[in-house]
C-alpha cells in the first residue's frame, strides 16, 4: 500500500511539468506580409492563444471614433481596432502590448462582454492599443 502511495506525490509534479510547459503562449516569427481579413474574422482575445504570429500594434483614439458611453460600451472603438487588425491579415486582436509598453488599462465592453484595454497617452487624449495577430493555434 505504501509503495502505491509513495507514486503519487511524483506523478503529481510531473503532471504539474507538462502542464506548465504546454501553456505558455509560443510567439512565432511572421511569415511575412498576409493578405487582409475581414473585421468580423477577428476574434478578441484577453489572453494569448497558444501559436501565433505578432503582426504589429494597432491603436485607436477618441478623434478615430472610439468612446466609451455611461455603461462602459466601446463598440465603435473595437470594431476599429478589429478593422485595422484585419487590414494587416490578422485573425486575432490581443488585448495586450509587447514588452516595455504602456502598462495602464481600461474596462471597455464590446457587445455585453467586458475586457481589461491597454492605454496610453494623458487624459483626454488617451489611445487604446492592441496586438494584431495570426493564430496558428488556439489553447
Amino acid at each position: 500500500m505504501s509503495t502505491r502511495c509513495s507514486h503519487i506525490p511524483l506523478l503529481l509534479l510531473a503532471a504539474l511539468f507538462f502542464s506548465a510547459c504546454s501553456s505558455q503562449p509560443e510567439v512565432v516569427p511572421s511569415a511575412g506580409p498576409r493578405s487582409p481579413t475581414s473585421a468580423n474574422q477577428v476574434k478578441i482575445y484577453q489572453k494569448a492563444p497558444k501559436k501565433f504570429e505578432n503582426l504589429g500594434v494597432v491603436s485607436v483614439s477618441r478623434a478615430e471614433g472610439a468612446t466609451w458611453d455611461e455603461r462602459g460600451d466601446a463598440t465603435a472603438g473595437f470594431d476599429i481596432l478589429k478593422r485595422k487588425a484585419a487590414a494587416l491579415g490578422a485573425n486575432g486582436l490581443l488585448l495586450t502590448v509587447p514588452e516595455g509598453g504602456e502598462e495602464k488599462r481600461a474596462t471597455a465592453g464590446y457587445y455585453g462582454t467586458f475586457y481589461q484595454v491597454p492605454v496610453k497617452g494623458p487624459r483626454g487624449s488617451v489611445e487604446g492599443l492592441a496586438q494584431a495577430i495570426y493564430v496558428l493555434e488556439e489553447k
